[in-house]
């Protein structure tokens, strides 16, 4: 039986991670207290956004451009899907609604915002930017690697985004200009 190469092993290895490091799958940017702060652009952005929802009850939603233009704002770049994944994710978490929140099927936490960021798991965002489209925005794209990687979704990893898919494209579309 042949002895394995070593050498060849560890040049595999040394490639896969520096793969994985130039995917920037590793969460390297800490939340900061800063980043919690919502900023008078964010509130004015917010209270434009308000000014958007249909009637301003509870249950109001935004559309699928307003959410592609948060996405973008937010830090997620026009870069392959990223922008209509980022849409469809929200739309499927939440319906747009910016200020929803969701206890059900949680053993920990509550989803909060457009993309129902969990206090549990991420209680490095706090409830006052969770509930700011802009600042669950920030936080989304942090989450995901700047729309990199949408596993932390449950309806990501269940395919519940995909029917939203061809709106969202078309938001993205309209945002990136393509």
């Amino acid at each position: 039986m042949p002895k394995p190469d070593l050498r060849l092993a560890t040049l595999l290895l040394l490639a896969a991670t520096a793969a994985c490091a130039a995917e920037g799958d590793d969460d390297d940017t800490p939340w900061t207290d800063d980043d919690n702060l919502v900023s008078d652009d964010e509130v004015a952005s917010d209270a434009e956004l308000d000014g958007m929802l249909s009637d301003g009850k509870a249950d109001s939603a935004l559309g699928y451009q307003a959410v592609a233009q948060l996405a973008h704002d937010a830090g997620i770049p026009c870069t392959g899907e990223r922008i209509a994944l980022a849409t469809a994710v929200a739309k499927a978490e939440s319906g747009f609604r910016p200020r929803i929140t969701n206890t059900a099927g949680n053993a920990h936490g509550i989803d909060r915002g457009l993309w129902q960021i969990n206090s549990y798991w991420h209680p490095e965002v706090s409830a006052t930017c969770a509930l700011s489209a802009s600042c669950n925005a920030r936080a989304a794209a942090r989450i995901s690697r700047q729309g990199r990687r949408w596993r932390e979704w449950w309806t990501w990893k269940n395919n519940k985004h995909v029917p939203f898919m061809s709106r969202a494209r078309a938001a993205q579309a309209a945002v990136c200009g393509g």
